[in-house]
């Protein structure tokens, strides 16, 4: 009888540990999958910055083009 509770006991640790164990690894796993939206928010966020300020700068160096060939000229 004796070691029957402990071997209940046991059986019991381990069921635990493994329904704990998947609890954590579906957290970990959803605070994954939340830093990779994050993460490719941002980077979809610094691409928009990007063609923002490239289209910027093309856009100045054609005023100033102007400006020097309107005084120029």
């Amino acid at each position: 009888m004796k070691k029957a509770l402990i071997a209940a006991s046991i059986v019991g640790a381990a069921a635990a540990g493994v329904i704990l164990y998947l609890a954590n690894r579906s957290r970990a796993e959803q605070l994954l999958d939340n830093l990779n939206d994050t993460v490719d928010d941002l980077t979809n966020r610094a691409d928009e910055g990007r063609r923002i300020a490239k289209n910027h700068l093309r856009k100045s160096r054609r005023k100033v083009n102007h400006m020097i060939h309107d005084h120029m000229g």
